[in-house]
């Protein structure tokens, strides 16, 4: 089946409506594979509110990327945060590397989740997080614009919850594809190619499935031919010369009331490349793209392992409503690639964490007649070992062991016909234990328990106007540990754990829109803000400052059936934010372009001539930004850029397709927000930094269905 729906397939708020419906208005003569998405079930997100909820229905700002628009988006090398970047309002714009540093939600940073197992390293954030698993593996992405208590454990910014393949209903399904991706500027030395396998089945209870893909990417050129080095953004690493392997497997039964489900996912990359030495040559004056050299600096090959083991027990029928039961394991190491800047060599270390959790989640509607109440309650329990390990020499850095317990609440209620109200409260309980170490500057460090305490508070509501438009509005609160590993790693005062005060980021978020769906239309457009009083940024000389800070913004979606066959749409994101660096209560300096991206437009047009074929033409603008600020990140100006990419899809048979994708169709000459903000010429960054993006690729994939 192969749906074609907006760029941006979310609602603001409470999502502008079901995207398979939005396809029921191109009729008889609708893209390949919607005469039978029509018939579906609406999208449903568990996300928001931890229970299966229609995504009309949700009070919260959600985004939902369905499989078919992963498969579309993903051509080869395609990694998740490209794709959220072109699909999701809020989400920053593409780094064009393996690491989502610089890709903000609404301004702050977010929690990643496979199938509700948390994969985001929140006591020493490697970000890596959304490329911990193969895009072939995914049924669906669902993201929470916004503070949320839902999940908690640090989602300041929202969460994005990752959404694995599902068994399909049969005694046996198949599924292959396989991909290639090259660059016009070299053939050859651009070649890239995935594979993927799957088998599924549910029969007498009894559920199974199979998943597995390679792939093998070459190198990237910028418009200009120019080779992009293999780590484009300094240890933070790039998507060139990387061979990869993901394995899905997932055993259910369901019985009665009861459902058993055991998952696991295994994700590993690594990175070998002759073209690993030096990168230098970078000029923002001269419009020069930095270049690699011949070589490895690495001492051991750079890459990532994660596993990901998950347990579920449901239950339909207790207490007069649900209860799920979760149980998961995790398992991450990575390792960064090493860099030389300037005549230093940095050392190369690798980041291990390990995780252990369960949460407990009850659906129980309350027995009163006069307003219909519905409440969600529970408890998670989290235990997080991080450490880091060093390669070339000591890393400076602790080793974390955190234990952290958070019982919730969440009242619903459904007030007349036309409003729906929900409120909440959850209480995160954390304690951080850190071993005796020496930090990077020499100054030894005597361990010990750090306690943090915070509860977290939630409200939101919509009013259906008429049937057309609907209010909506809410205040929700995020917290998250902040940076300690920076604030300890070259720090000359502390001597012992004790000094560091037991406060970490609780972030207020506010949210208020109007959504429309008028039937071969839908449009919303939200205001939004968020503050918190313990924000994290960094000077000129690198060092940590905790300051209060504030974020403000306005999303807006539309979309629109033309005819039968055509369909057009778009999306904007504009925000902006400033911190107090002084704590008088003056905000008195932008905050960096690695926090505050551009302003950001999408726009989509889809064209299905023939129940065989269908065509997409879709931009995404990235604006210009010029913050007053004195921090490191925010001394550069941005300047604006458009890429174009273009898509086609040839339905072969019944079950098999061809698609063919053209990635920067105009081969645009220009450079990721994140390596502008990074390049600063009065200090040399630039030289290693001002790395231009990928220019013109084509890619092609064909897939079966048996």
């Amino acid at each position: 089946m192969l749906k074609y729906s907006s760029l941006v397939t979310a609602a603001i708020l409470a999502s502008v409506q079901s995207t398979y419906a939005q396809d029921a208005s191109f009729g008889d003569d609708a893209p390949i594979g919607t005469e039978d998405a029509i018939l579906l079930n609406p999208i449903t997100v568990k996300s928001a509110t931890r229970t299966e909820t229609p995504i009309s229905e949700s009070t919260v700002s959600v985004s939902v990327i369905t499989q078919e628009e992963v498969d579309q988006q993903s051509s080869v090398n395609t990694n998740i945060g490209q794709i959220l970047s072109k699909t999701v309002p809020g989400f920053g714009q593409s780094t064009e590397n393996l690491t989502e540093y610089g890709q903000t939600l609404r301004g702050r940073n977010f929690l990643t989740l496979i199938d509700g197992v948390p994969q985001t390293n929140n006591l020493y954030n490697n970000y890596r997080a959304l490329n911990s698993i193969s895009t072939t593996a995914i049924e669906q992405i669902e993201v929470v614009r916004g503070a949320t208590a839902a999940y908690g454990f640090g989602a300041p910014g929202g969460l994005i919850n990752i959404i694995t393949k599902r068994p399909l209903d049969g005694e046996f399904n198949a599924n292959f594809s396989a991909g290639t991706k090259v660059s016009p500027s070299d053939i050859s030395e651009s070649f890239s190619y995935i594979t993927e396998l799957g088998a599924s089945g549910a029969q007498n209870g009894f559920c199974y499935l199979a998943n597995g893909s390679f792939e093998d990417t070459g190198a990237s050129f910028t418009a200009d031919d120019e080779r992009r080095p293999p780590d484009s953004y300094g240890v933070q690493g790039g998507t060139d010369d990387i061979k990869a392997y993901n394995f899905l497997g997932k055993l259910g039964y369901e019985h009665d009331n009861h459902r058993f489900e055991f998952s696991t996912n295994g994700y590993r990359y690594w990175q070998e490349s002759s073209w690993a030495g030096v990168v230098s040559g970078g000029s923002r004056a001269r419009n020069i793209s930095a270049a690699p050299s011949r070589g490895d600096l690495n001492s051991r090959t750079p890459g990532m392992e994660n596993l990901t083991i998950n347990g579920t027990y449901n239950n339909s029928d207790i207490l007069g409503g649900t209860f799920e039961l979760q149980a998961y394991y995790n398992d991450n190491t990575t390792t960064f690639t090493r860099t030389e800047f300037l005549g230093f060599l940095f050392d190369q270390f690798e980041t291990e964490s390990q995780k252990i959790g369960s949460r407990a989640t009850f659906d129980t509607p309350l027995p009163w007649t006069p307003l219909p109440l519905d409440l969600v309650w529970g408890v998670d329990l989290i235990n997080d070992n991080t450490k880091v390990n060093p390669i070339d020499g000591p890393t400076g850095t602790p080793e974390y062991d955190l234990t952290g317990v958070a019982p919730f609440t969440q009242l619903r209620a459904d007030l007349w016909d036309r409003a729906t109200l929900t409120g909440g409260i959850r209480y995160e309980r954390l304690s951080v234990d850190i071993g005796d170490f020496t930090n990077s500057i020499g100054t030894e460090i005597a361990g010990g328990t750090l306690e943090f305490r915070e509860p977290l508070f939630n409200i939101s509501g919509s009013f259906d106007i008429n049937n057309t438009f609907t209010l909506f509005g809410g205040f929700s609160q995020g917290f998250q540990l902040g940076d300690l590993g920076r604030l300890l790693y070259d720090s000359p005062f502390f001597t012992d754990i004790s000094q560091l005060e037991e406060e970490g980021q609780k972030t207020d978020s506010y949210e208020i829109g109007i959504r429309a769906d008028g039937g071969i239309w839908d449009a919303s457009l939200v205001g939004f803000y968020n503050e918190s009083n313990n924000g994290v940024t960094y000077d000129q000389d690198l060092n940590i400052i905790l300051s209060p800070e504030q974020i403000w913004g306005i999303e807006a979606t539309a979309n629109y059936a033309v005819t039968d066959k055509v369909k057009i749409g778009g999306t904007a994101t504009w925000l902006e934010g400033r911190y107090d660096t002084t704590g008088d209560g003056d905000y008195d300096s932008d905050l960096g372009s690695d926090r505050i991206a551009p302003l950001k437009l999408t726009a989509y047009a889809e064209y299905a001539p023939t129940d065989r074929a269908s065509f997409r033409l879709q931009g995404l603008y990235s604006g210009h930004r010029d913050p007053d600020s004195d921090q490191f990140t925010g001394l550069e100006s941005i300047d604006p850029y458009f890429i174009m990419d273009a898509f086609a899809d040839f339905k072969l048979t019944e079950t098999s397709k061809l698609s063919l994708i053209v990635e920067n169709i105009l081969n645009e000459d220009y450079v990721p927000v994140l390596q502008q903000a990074f390049s600063v010429e009065s200090f040399g960054y630039d030289d290693y930094y001002y790395v231009k993006g990928p220019g013109t690729t084509i890619s092609m994939k064909y897939s079966a269905k048996f």
